[in-house]
């Protein structure tokens, strides 16, 4: 306790204590001290304490950022290991630093993200393959998910639905493909769940397509599967096909008759009249002789389609291409009353030309010219300079330039016969195509123009006709300059 001493005339402190003797108090033991000297000696101490507890609070701070530090470092750098995992970036790692908790942790992160990118890279894989398939499918596909709305579309189907992949996506699929056939199998597979196929007229210029719609439904994912095959070529092949054999059918099966008659009739008895056999006999020849030519005619258009005719190319002079038929059919020509003319351009370039290749070209025009033209007309063969920015448009090669200078020689075959329809006139290089039956003087094969049309475009030149009814025909066709 502390107070006022009166004695002393100073502020005290006491403490008294009891003294024990056999379990009892004897008596008391009392200490008094002056209160400023226990303040001084207290103000003594207070200056080291302070010092040695500030020393303390450092040292636990110090020893608490340390451990801090080992505990966060590797978490910090597990989080920028998840952030760079998150970004796609699976090649960093993390660096176990202890055996605890966090060390352990670090090791499986590790372990986690070596699966995570071996995953991720065979999936890319697998990704980059399949986009790769569908980017260079020849089949449009498109994929639709529940609501209709399309979420992937190769370029073959946009190329036939005439729309961008851009555009498409996130469309409706009735908006996409414009079409109500298509929309009708789709809407029936919707509301069937089973597949559909079917056959699409496009438009009324040949364009057909296959398509199918099945739905499909995996774990992730659900929609509608669409796949268009353009049967556009095929139809088209089967088409030539079946006009191919109906042709050579037809074009066979009137020799074949006449043959036939011919051989009844000697059988009935002309073989006793030797003037009426010999006559016979002859019509029996020129029958075989047309099946011949037809036949041959047939394997030299298979070869040069097939590629099998060999050009052999080097400069030559238009006119060694061109008189040497023209001679050979000028007897034809007087035989039927048609005046046969040559004009050729002094001074010509050489052409890059097949001699033989080109006068079978000729020949076939001058052949064609005199056979429908009558008697009293002419026909006239022609060759001058051009360029093809001269052609006209629908003449020029595959890949001309529209104002190209580049030279070429232009051989023309005009008469003044009857004249092709703009009926015919688109069809006349067809093999087997006659446009007018009745009024050549003479029939043919009808492949006569399909050989010339390969072997101008195998010269890599263009031919093409033009044509008044009752006025005659112009063919002209073109080579290029050695």
């Amino acid at each position: 306790a502390t107070r006022f001493s009166a004695t002393l005339g100073q502020e005290m402190m006491y403490g008294a204590v009891p003294i024990y003797a056999d379990n009892e108090v004897v008596g008391f033991a009392r200490v008094a001290l002056p209160l400023d000297q226990i303040e001084r000696s207290v103000a003594r101490l207070r200056q080291p304490l302070i010092v040695i507890a500030i020393a303390a609070a450092i040292a636990v701070l110090l020893v608490a950022l340390f451990i801090a530090g080992r505990i966060a470092r590797p978490v910090e750098q597990l989080t920028v290991v998840a952030d760079r995992m998150a970004s796609g970036d699976f090649s960093m790692r993390g660096s176990p630093t202890t055996r605890d908790e966090v060390g352990r942790l670090t090791i499986a992160f590790n372990r986690m993200a070596e699966e995570l990118e071996d995953k991720v890279t065979r999936l890319t894989r697998e990704r980059s393959r399949l986009e790769a398939i569908l980017e260079n499918l020849a089949d449009g596909i498109i994929i639709a998910d529940p609501k209709g709305d399309v979420r992937l579309i190769n370029p073959a189907a946009s190329e036939l639905l005439k729309t961008t992949q851009a555009t498409a996506r996130g469309s409706s699929f009735a908006n996409v493909v414009r079409h109500h056939q298509i929309i009708d199998l789709w809407q029936k597979c919707r509301s069937s769940g089973q597949i559909q196929a079917g056959a699409v007229e496009i438009d009324r210029q040949g364009i057909f397509w296959q398509v199918i719609v099945t739905t499909f439904q995996e774990a992730y994912a659900q929609g509608y599967l669409v796949i268009i095959q353009d049967l556009s070529r095929i139809r088209r092949l089967e088409t030539v096909r079946r006009d191919f054999v109906s042709n050579i059918s037809h074009e066979l099966r009137t020799p074949l008759a006449s043959l036939r008659a011919l051989t009844e009739t000697l059988r009935d008895g002309a073989l006793d009249d030797p003037p009426a056999a010999e006559r016979f006999l002859d019509r029996m020849e020129t029958e075989i002789d047309s099946l011949t030519q037809m036949v041959e005619e047939l394997l030299e258009l298979s070869r040069i389609e097939s590629g099998q005719v060999a050009l052999r190319l080097k400069p030559s002079d238009v006119a060694d291409i061109i008189l040497p038929p023209v001679e050979r059919l000028s007897t034809q020509a007087e035989r039927y009353g048609v005046l046969l003319n040559v004009d050729i351009a002094p001074d010509l370039p050489l052409v890059l030309a097949d001699t033989e290749r080109l006068r079978q070209v000729v020949s076939n025009l001058v052949h064609n010219a005199i056979k429908f033209t009558p008697t009293g007309g002419s026909v006239t063969v022609r060759a001058y300079s051009g360029r093809e920015n001269q052609l006209p448009r629908g003449a020029r090669p595959p890949g001309a330039s529209i104002t190209g200078p580049w030279p070429l020689v232009i051989v023309e075959v005009s008469d003044t016969g009857y004249g092709i329809s703009d009926r015919d006139l688109p069809r006349i290089f067809e093999r087997f195509y006659k446009a007018d039956r009745s009024r050549g003087r003479t029939g043919g094969t009808g492949l006569g123009l399909s050989i010339a049309r390969h072997l101008v475009e195998s010269h890599k030149g263009v031919i093409w006709a033009e044509s008044v009814e009752g006025r005659g025909s112009t063919f002209r066709f073109t080579v290029p300059v050695a």
